[in-house]
């Protein structure tokens, strides 16, 4: 057993004795982590290699896969919960990485008044969610995937629209009509305000996919078909010239400030990798801690951390993936050092320990539930006094 095996329990397994052996899981795999041993007629899940898209769990037609995060009876129980609570026949199913606010998704599907899911990648949604929304009384469902060639889990997007074409081929014929599920395509994009770039070149040589380039002295462009939106560029930019759909400068700013309202003390502030922590659908936060969630620990911004220290949060952890699990070519990696940086100006003010970074995994949800208590009693044992 492995280190990080033992660090708690894994987010996916298999019953094996219930396994067909069908094999669809290892066609699905994007990272290899499920492979047949054909000697022992098994199928073999290596657990560091897996990411947790939750493919494997959706495909399974044996549903021998049991998954921790958004499997069938934890989905459709906060259907049940989120219809009464919204009010509304509609469904709107988003993948993380191309969710955009909700003027976005008026603008996407023409709908004000929605049941959102939001979800680490549509591709993990099996059709008995949809086909139990339906029986619920769901007159419409859209669902919002990333662009294919953007899916953080490779094969989370194309997947997800073979399986809606098939679904609806065969609701049309229970009479459901010929797109009882309507499915889009987007990918959040940075934005460039040239008016402000003083061409220093940061964007560009942070960038894991060379997407902006220095087009003329002072100006720079981005080449949207390489942007995969992880927000490092915009950490990074020291003109704040650059900024990224729907986790704009000022939208985080002003999140900090409601988050830091409401929060008790002493108040924890998380910024979150969304790909490194998934949030369970009913989960309630501690009174004290609250979270930012990110495309990328990449977008984690210096400045950001100021201000919510500013705004009398306690304590600030940034949870990112590892460089390994990284879906954005370790994008979230690259902003560990402007954080120490900061880390080592903090301590001169009594504000050291106040900041941390930790890297995590979906894979061992209690990973991050030991990181965050121990941070927690850290803060809580630092007390409020502003040092002299």
């Amino acid at each position: 057993m492995s280190e990080q095996v033992a660090e708690g329990k894994a987010a996916v397994k298999i019953k094996e004795d219930s396994c067909s052996r069908c094999i669809i899981c290892i066609s699905l795999c994007p990272f290899d982590a499920l492979s047949k041993d054909v000697e022992n007629d098994k199928t073999i899940l290596e657990i560091e290699k897996c990411q947790v898209c939750g493919l494997c769990y959706s495909a399974c037609p044996s549903h021998v896969i049991d998954t921790l995060h958004y499997d069938l009876n934890s989905l459709t129980k906060y259907l049940q919960k989120a219809k009464k609570h919204y009010a509304s026949d509609t469904l709107v199913v988003m993948c993380k990485g191309s969710a955009p606010d909700l003027a976005g998704i008026e603008k996407l599907f023409g709908v004000t008044k929605f049941i959102p899911l939001t979800v680490p990648c549509v591709g993990r949604i099996p059709e008995d969610v949809f086909l139990k929304a339906i029986t619920m009384g769901i007159k419409k469902i859209y669902v919002l995937a990333c662009d294919e060639d953007y899916c953080r889990y490779d094969s989370g997007s194309p997947v997800e629209g073979r399986r809606i074409m098939a679904l609806n081929l065969m609701l049309a014929q229970l009479g459901y009509g010929k797109e009882a599920i309507v499915l889009k395509h987007s990918s959040l994009k940075v934005k460039v305000n040239q008016e402000l770039c003083i061409g220093c070149g940061n964007c560009v040589f942070y960038c894991p996919w060379e997407a902006p380039s220095l087009v003329t002295p002072g100006a720079v462009k981005v080449d949207m078909d390489k942007c995969h939106g992880c927000g490092l560029c915009v950490s990074m930019c020291p003109a704040f010239a650059l900024d990224l759909d729907n986790w704009e400068k000022d939208r985080i700013s002003l999140l900090i400030s409601q988050l830091a309202a409401e929060m008790a003390p002493p108040k924890v502030l998380v910024f979150c990798c969304q790909w490194a922590v998934f949030p369970a659908l009913d989960e309630k936060p501690k009174n004290n801690i609250r979270y930012v969630y990110l495309p990328c620990a990449g977008r984690v911004d210096t400045n950001h951390i100021v201000e919510a220290f500013g705004k009398g949060v306690d304590g600030v952890l940034i949870a990112a993936c590892s460089e390994d699990d990284c879906k954005l070519e370790g994008a979230g990696g690259k902003i560990q050092r402007p954080v120490a940086a900061l880390q080592e100006r903090l301590k001169q003010a009594g504000y050291g320990d106040r900041l941390s970074f930790c890297t995590v995994s979906p894979r061992y949800p209690e990973v991050f539930t030991r990181e965050l208590a121990q941070f927690s009693k850290q803060i809580a044992a630092i007390g409020k006094e502003v040092p002299a």
